[in-house]
């Protein structure tokens, strides 16, 4: 249809779906504030935020299980969030439009999206990593062409109530307790160990999943339930039998599991925050859940950190020689000193150079999808 000179361009028929990494969210479960509760404060706010949006613009955004099993009139953006089995078969459909592919989870995690990539790469219009070209050879074999997303935060700021608090431990960590698919670059093992030096002390307090029982390797498993029912009971007996120090250690250090983030790291001084690997751009909530919280990070992960975050904001890990250092280090910290970190990380939470890892920076990858590939502006 032509448009005269100042006459508004016709909004399309036009839906959007999004593709989650599982099965638990379909059927719009994940824009579904509930489901956010098994995976942390607020954590699907990102795509409540778009769901809200275009839903006021009235297009409507669903979970992709929902597309329409026969082609309609209505032109479909197609988004995946990690799941691969669909992309190939909505690729011969012609009202849809394969617009990205994110790669929310990091290569040791969940190594077999990496090596799919290349062939994602030919289907959909784009590949959204937070890491370069260069830096995923290792984990997907050949050069990929990905543009640059940041991992979409749902804080808007401090949680006032938890960073007032003033009655605080000394130090913690929030982790479950897991294993990586692969061990290139990986901090698991730096986790256990600090949570092991640390109880020598009785310095820091664990809290996370499963730490009681033998560690989850993580990413998809086609291993079956009496398989890992075995494997559970012959760990939990070896323990007892020749208990492996280090996993004695976390276990006696763990408190058990958290209902708020917020709340739990409010209660201390410091916290243990350690990324699954060190990769350029892989910078997750852990950070910044700290900062909200009112809680120091001691952390490790992203080698560019201080060229995202200001330096004066938390305790790089890289500048110890070992974890006796760093304890020296924290013990020696004046209230001032403290409260210095406390401000930096609230003033950079409040300040622009945060605004691209807000719901926001996510909504307009969305909105330039639409632009992009439909030819409508929203």
């Amino acid at each position: 249809m032509d448009v005269t000179p100042g006459q508004v361009k016709p909004a399309p028929k036009l839906a959007i779906y999004i593709d989650p990494p599982t099965s638990h969210f379909f059927q719009d479960r994940l824009f579904n504030p509930a489901t956010s509760a098994l995976g942390g404060d607020n954590i699907l706010a990102p795509f409540l935020l778009v769901k809200d949006y275009f839903d006021r613009l009235g297009i409507p955004v669903h979970t992709a299980d929902l597309i329409p099993t026969e082609p309609d009139d209505t032109t479909k953006v197609y988004v995946s969030v990690g799941n691969m089995a669909d992309y190939a078969r909505l690729a011969r459909r012609p009202d849809v439009i394969l617009s990205a592919y994110f790669a929310f989870e990091c290569p040791i995690v969940e190594p077999r999206i990496y090596e799919a990539l290349p062939a994602i790469q030919r289907h959909v219009k784009r590949i959204m990593c937070f890491s370069d070209a260069t830096s995923l050879v290792p984990f997907t074999g050949t050069l990929i062409r990905p543009e640059r997303f940041v991992w979409p935060q749902c804080l808007d700021g401090v949680n006032e109530t938890a960073f007032s608090r003033t009655d605080r431990g000394f130090l913690t960590m929030i982790n479950a307790n897991k294993l990586p698919r692969l061990y290139r670059a990986e901090l698991y093992t730096m986790r256990l160990k600090a949570v092991e030096y640390f109880h020598r002390f009785g310095e820091i307090d664990l809290y996370g999943k499963s730490w009681d029982r033998a560690p989850m390797r993580v990413g998809k498993s086609w291993v079956p339930w009496t398989f890992r029912f075995w494997y559970d009971a012959l760990w939990e007996a070896k323990q007892r039998r020749w208990p492996n120090p280090v996993y004695a250690a976390v276990a006696a250090a763990s408190k058990g599991t958290v209902v708020s983030k917020a709340e739990t790291l409010s209660r201390y001084k410091f916290a243990i925050c350690f990324e699954n690997m060190i990769l350029p751009g892989w910078i997750t909530e852990k950070v910044f859940d700290c900062f909200a919280a009112g809680c120091v990070p001691v952390y490790w992960g992203a080698p560019e950190i201080t060229d995202v975050i200001p330096a004066e904001c938390f305790i790089d890990m890289r500048q110890f020689e070992g974890f006796h250092d760093l304890r020296d280090f924290l013990h020696g910290m004046t209230p001032t000193q403290v409260t210095r970190h406390r401000d930096a990380a609230r003033a950079f939470l409040e300040s622009p150079a945060y605004d691209r890892f807000r719901p926001q920076g996510f909504l307009d990858h969305f909105r330039r999808f639409v632009r992009e590939d439909v030819g409508f502006e929203v």
